[in-house]
C-alpha cells in the first residue's frame, strides 16, 4: 500500500512538474520572432485603385521614445512592468474577482500580455485565449529584453482608425511626430488604449478618458502639478479633430463599413495589418461627388449598383446601421406586393376620411379625391388610398414581407402607422428592399469590398454578389411573379417622377424611377435606373422631401450617369391582367382581356420544346457543369432558362443564391425568370 501510495505520489508530481512545460512548449515552439509580426499597414483603396487609406507605420527606436511617453503608458497600463515576468499575478487576481463577481473575462493584461495579443492572437476574449496569452507573454521575458518588449509595444499597439503605434498615431491625429508632442496629446494617444474605437483623439470620450490618464501621470510623479493643471485646462478648451490633411480627409464611417464587412467575411483587423490590399467597390468620383455635395451631420448618401450590390459611394452617418423613419419612401415596398397580389395600377383606392382608433390620418394638402388609382396614388404619394390599400393587404402581411422577404431590419410599429413609413431603419436596408423591385425580385446586400490581397498578392477574397433571398410570392398573394410586380411597380415610380411628387428629379434625356419620403425629422428620395440606386436622407429636417432633398438629389445624380442605362426588364411587356377588387371598383374599362399572357408566352413555350431535348441527350453533362462555365455561357447567350434551372438544381442553397445572383448582373431577364422556375418546382434556397 505505501509503494504503490508513493508511485502514485511521483507521478502526480511528475505530472504536475512537466505538464506546464508541455503546454508551454506546445504553444511557443513555433513562434516566430515578434519583430516579423509587427503591424506594415493595412492599405484600402478605391475602385480605381488609388489609395482610400493608406497610413505608413512609423518606426522609433527605444532611445528616441520620448520619456514621457513611455512613463505614461507605463503608469497607465502596468505599473510593474519593471518587476514581474510577462504576467502580473495581482492584476491576474484583480481579473479573477471580476470574473467571479461579474462574470466577464477581462483585466489583468501586462503590456508584455498586450503585446503577444496584439502580434500572435485574435481579440476574442475565451479562456484559452487569455492561457495562450500569458504563456507567450512568458516566452517573450525569456528572450526580449524589457526595453525591447516595451519599444515594440509602443510602435505596434492599435490607436484606432487603422494607425498601429504612437509614432503613426502622433502623424495621424495631430500631424506631429513624437518629440513634438504635448504632455495632453500624450496622454490623450494613451487613453486610446482602453477603447481604440470609441475613446481615439477624433472621439469626444477620449477627453474622459485622457482626465484618468492624466491623473495617474500626476500620482506617479510624472507630471507637475503645474503640468498637470495645465493639461486639464488645454483638454477643456481643445476641438476634438485632426491636424493631419489625410486626417481631416478620412471618413472614419466609411472606413468601419469596410471593417465591418472584413470581419462579417472573416478577417481580423489584427491580420489585415500585415500587409493587407483591400480595394473597395467605392467609386473616386461618385465619392467626392457626394462629400463635397452634402454635410455628414445632416445628410446621408448611399450609390448602389442594384444589379450587383456594389457600393459605389457612401457618405453620411448610420448608413449601415443607423435608424431614420423611411416615411411614404415605404410605399412601393407594399404596393409590390400589392401588385404580386393582382392588383392592377388602375385599380380603385378610396381617398376619403378615416379613422384608425383614435389616429386620423389626412394626405399632405389636407384634401380628398374620393376615388384614386392605385397608380395616381403612389404617384402622388396620397396617404389615405396608401393606407386603403395596405389595410387590404393587412397589416401583417406587409410586416411578414418586409421582415422575412426584403429582409429590412429595424423597428416595427405595431399598428397601421407603418403604412406611412414609421418604420425605422437603416439606409443600406432600404437599398436592399429596393434592390428586389428593380432586378425582378432578387434581394441583393449592397457590399463594399471587392478584394482582399496580401502582401504577396495572394487573392483571399473576391467579390461576390450577396444575394441574400429571392422573393418568392407569399400564399394568396401569388397571381403574379415578382418579375411582373417589378415591372408595375417601376412604372408607377416613372410617374412618381414625371407627374408626381418628385418632379424636380426630372433630369432632361434622362429616365428616373423614384420615390420620396418624408418623416417626422427626416426625408428621404430613393432614384434610380438600370444600373444605380442612388437613397439621399437629410436628418433634423421639417420640409417635405420634394422641397429639400429631391432638389438635392438632382443637383448631385445631374453630374452622374445616373437616368441614362435603361432597366433591362421587359419594362414595356404585357403583364396579366386580374380582377381582385370586383366590378365596382374599376374605374375603367381593362386596358387588356382578363387571363391575357404575356407576349413572351410562344418564345418561352419554344424554350421548353428545346429544353426537353437538351435535358433527353445532355443531361449528364448539363448538371456537371461547372460555376465558371454556367457564367461563361450566359454572358455568350449559350443557356436556357430551363437547362439553368437543371444545373442549379445540382448546387447547394448557399452556392445556387451566389450563382444566381452573378447571373443577374449579367441578365436579370433570365435571372428573374430561372428562381420563379426554381420555386416553381420547390426548389430551395
Amino acid at each position: 500500500m505505501k509503494k504503490f501510495l508513493f508511485t502514485l505520489f511521483l507521478t502526480f508530481f511528475f505530472l504536475s512538474l512537466f505538464t506546464p512545460l508541455v503546454i508551454y512548449n506546445r504553444y511557443t515552439a513555433n513562434l516566430s520572432a515578434p519583430q516579423n509580426k509587427i503591424p506594415t499597414s493595412l492599405v484600402v483603396e478605391y475602385s480605381d485603385g488609388t489609395p482610400l487609406y493608406s497610413p505608413k507605420t512609423v518606426w522609433v527606436d527605444f532611445d528616441d521614445i520620448p520619456v514621457l511617453v513611455k512613463d505614461s503608458v507605463i503608469v497607465s497600463e502596468d505599473k510593474r512592468f519593471y518587476t514581474h515576468s510577462g504576467v502580473d499575478l495581482i492584476g491576474v487576481a484583480r481579473a479573477l474577482f471580476t470574473i467571479i463577481t461579474t462574470d466577464e473575462i477581462q483585466g489583468g493584461s501586462t503590456i508584455t500580455q498586450q503585446l503577444a495579443r496584439t502580434l500572435y492572437l485574435s481579440q476574442e476574449r475565451t479562456w484559452k485565449r487569455k492561457i495562450k496569452e500569458a504563456i507567450i507573454a512568458l516566452w517573450l521575458e525569456q528572450n526580449y529584453s524589457k526595453n525591447e518588449i516595451l519599444e515594440m509595444y509602443i510602435n505596434s499597439v492599435y490607436l484606432g482608425n487603422g494607425v498601429y503605434g504612437f509614432p503613426a498615431a502622433a502623424k495621424f491625429y495631430f500631424n506631429k511626430t513624437l518629440e513634438q508632442l504635448t504632455p495632453l496629446e500624450i496622454a490623450m494617444l494613451t487613453a486610446t488604449l482602453r477603447s481604440p474605437e470609441k475613446a481615439n483623439p477624433l472621439k469626444e470620450l477620449n477627453k474622459d478618458f485622457t482626465k484618468n490618464v492624466l491623473r495617474k501621470m500626476k500620482e506617479a510623479g510624472v507630471l507637475t502639478e503645474l503640468e498637470y493643471s495645465r493639461a486639464l485646462e488645454e483638454l477643456r478648451n481643445i476641438t476634438i479633430k485632426s491636424t493631419n490633411d489625410f486626417a481631416r480627409s478620412f471618413d472614419q464611417d466609411l472606413f468601419w463599413i469596410v471593417i465591418t464587412e472584413l470581419k462579417e467575411l472573416g478577417f481580423e483587423i489584427g491580420d489585415l495589418r500585415n500587409g493587407f490590399r483591400v480595394r473597395t467597390t467605392i467609386d473616386k468620383k461618385l465619392q467626392e461627388l457626394l462629400v463635397s455635395n452634402i454635410t455628414k451631420d445632416q445628410w446621408a448618401g448611399l450609390i448602389v449598383e442594384h444589379t450587383t450590390g456594389k457600393i459605389r459611394a457612401a457618405y453620411g452617418l448610420g448608413i449601415i446601421n443607423g435608424r431614420r423613419q423611411l416615411g411614404s419612401a415605404i410605399k412601393p415596398f407594399y404596393y409590390y406586393l400589392a401588385f404580386m397580389a393582382g392588383y392592377n395600377l388602375d385599380d380603385i383606392l378610396l381617398d376619403k376620411p378615416i379613422k384608425i382608433g383614435r389616429w386620423e390620418p389626412e394626405n399632405f394638402d389636407k384634401k380628398f379625391r374620393g376615388q384614386v388609382t392605385i397608380e395616381y396614388a403612389l404617384a402622388h404619394s396620397l396617404n389615405i388610398p396608401s393606407i386603403d390599400l395596405f389595410l387590404k393587404l393587412g397589416q401583417g402581411n406587409v410586416t411578414n414581407f418586409l421582415k422575412n422577404t426584403l429582409m429590412i431590419s429595424g423597428f416595427y410599429p405595431n399598428d397601421a402607422t407603418l403604412a406611412l413609413g414609421t418604420l425605422e431603419t437603416s439606409v443600406a436596408d432600404v437599398a436592399q428592399g429596393y434592390s428586389a423591385i428593380f432586378t425582378g425580385g432578387l434581394v441583393i446586400k449592397p457590399r463594399i469590398v471587392e478584394y482582399v490581397k496580401d502582401k504577396n498578392g495572394y487573392v483571399y477574397y473576391s467579390y461576390t454578389p450577396a444575394l441574400v433571398n429571392v422573393v418568392k410570392p407569399p400564399k394568396g398573394f401569388d397571381k403574379r411573379t415578382p418579375l411582373e410586380a417589378s415591372i408595375l411597380t417601376l412604372r408607377a415610380m416613372e410617374k412618381v417622377v414625371t407627374e408626381g411628387t418628385s418632379r424636380s428629379a426630372q433630369m432632361p434625356g434622362r429616365k428616373i424611377y423614384g420615390k420620396s419620403g418624408s418623416a417626422e425629422n427626416y426625408a428621404w428620395f430613393v432614384g434610380g435606373d438600370g444600373k444605380y440606386l442612388f437613397i439621399l436622407a437629410r436628418d433634423n429636417v421639417k420640409e417635405v422631401s420634394g422641397l429639400v432633398v429631391t432638389p438635392k438629389w438632382r443637383e448631385i445624380a445631374v453630374k452622374t450617369e445616373i437616368g441614362y442605362t435603361p432597366i433591362s426588364l421587359p419594362i414595356n411587356s404585357k403583364i396579366q391582367r386580374f380582377n381582385v377588387m370586383g366590378d365596382s371598383e374599376t374605374l375603367a374599362e381593362p386596358k387588356t382581356v382578363t387571363g391575357e399572357v404575356s407576349e413572351n408566352a410562344t418564345v418561352n413555350q419554344q424554350e421548353v420544346a428545346t429544353s426537353t431535348v437538351f435535358q433527353e441527350t445532355n443531361q449528364d453533362n448539363l448538371v456537371k457543369m461547372s460555376r465558371e462555365e454556367i457564367i461563361s455561357r450566359v454572358k455568350t447567350s449559350s443557356i436556357t432558362a430551363n437547362e439553368l434551372v437543371e444545373v442549379l438544381k445540382s448546387y447547394s442553397p448557399d452556392e445556387r443564391r451566389a450563382i444566381l445572383s452573378e447571373v443577374n448582373s449579367l441578365s436579370q431577364e433570365l435571372a428573374a425568370e430561372v428562381y420563379q422556375k426554381l420555386l416553381d418546382q420547390g426548389i430551395e434556397f
